[in-house]
């Protein structure tokens, strides 16, 4: 194994160990105040009528459209 794959593979680990601290971190955070304020604004923003929409693609089938306000998915892609 080169040096780079090596030292790819250690700055690797250390990132993932970093992003599972700190999902363990915001767990409860994001369960009891960001997620039920982001749902709060996109259903504020849905009363409202969402706003510009946004197409996207994965690349392998899958389209959706993406209010640009809130984020929220919106309607089915290929509605013409």
């Amino acid at each position: 194994m080169s040096d780079q794959t090596s030292i790819w593979q250690e700055r690797h680990q250390i990132s993932m160990a970093r992003s599972k601290k700190s999902q363990e971190l915001l767990k409860e955070y994001d369960a009891t105040v960001y997620q039920p304020a982001l749902k709060s604004l996109k259903e504020r923003c849905a009363a409202a009528g969402h706003g510009r929409q946004r197409l996207w693609d994965n690349g392998i089938g899958w389209a959706w459209n993406e209010c640009t306000a809130c984020g929220a998915r919106v309607g089915d892609a290929f509605e013409t």
